[in-house]
């Protein structure tokens, strides 16, 4: 399975940091859109924030401009468990339906379906809200084009955009690896050695998110949001035999 790197060119010693993770796993390198080169936006996003999702985009139809039916997508400041190789190497254990399925963990909670076996002693269970971090995830291609869809005028980050609150409203078939292969850097006990510029901010967006109208418009988009979201949980705990956990990391 291909490996697209998402890697700015301001930062080689995330390159090298990755060369060492992925241990002679070859993957095409993909030049990330650098925020800081960026005019202000008033998208609702940060600068940072709307070119990280443009790499993510680039990388995507690059995939798509292949002949692959699979593709693994990773960002820079990864850290990756053994026998990450070796779940690469096969493309038959993501579940035939999936336009995603997501290698990484947040430690956060998440709710999952019904587990499936996956590779080795993995299995992988349908995501159904969200879970933060797009640094580690595998698309199909009906994926990659869906995503490409519903990012054309993207108002969110790239992992609010990837692992929504409710994929399953949105027609993606998300699924997670447990326990995961993958973490950000940021949320290992002795990590941080990589800054992130996800929250800087501009003053576009500044002016956007601090208006009046746009914090009410934000608010009633949180309530219905959230009215939606009641309702997503109830159908899911009535019908899917859904799971509330925590994805540990192995």
């Amino acid at each position: 399975m291909k490996i697209y790197l998402i890697n700015l060119d301001r930062h080689p010693e995330r390159l090298a940091h990755m060369l060492r993770q992925l241990d002679g796993v070859a993957f095409e390198r993909v030049s990330a859109v650098d925020g800081a080169t960026r005019p202000p936006t008033t998208k609702g996003l940060t600068r940072f924030e709307l070119a990280c999702l443009e790499s993510h985009r680039t990388a995507w139809r690059k995939f798509l401009a292949s002949a692959d039916s699979l593709a693994c997508f990773l960002e820079d400041d990864l850290h990756v468990q053994p026998g990450f190789a070796a779940l690469l190497s096969g493309t038959k254990w993501p579940p035939k339906d999936a336009h995603a399925v997501k290698l990484d963990t947040y430690f956060q909670k998440v709710r999952l379906g019904e587990k499936l076996s996956a590779s080795g002693d993995r299995k992988v269970a349908r995501l159904y809200s969200r879970h933060e971090s797009a640094a580690a995830y595998i698309l199909s291609r009906g994926g990659a084009a869906r995503y490409l869809e519903l990012t054309e005028s993207a108002r969110q980050p790239a992992d609010y955009a990837v692992f929504p609150n409710s994929p399953r409203r949105l027609g993606l078939n998300i699924y997670q690896l447990i326990p995961a292969i993958a973490i950000q850097d940021h949320l290992l006990k002795d990590g941080r050695r990589f800054a992130t510029a996800m929250a800087k901010t501009d003053s576009g967006a500044a002016a956007g998110r601090s208006s009046l109208v746009g914090k009410l418009g934000r608010e009633s988009a949180r309530l219905a949001s959230h009215v939606s979201s009641l309702g997503e949980w109830a159908y899911q705990k009535a019908f899917l035999r859904v799971e509330t956990t925590t994805v540990g990391l192995e």
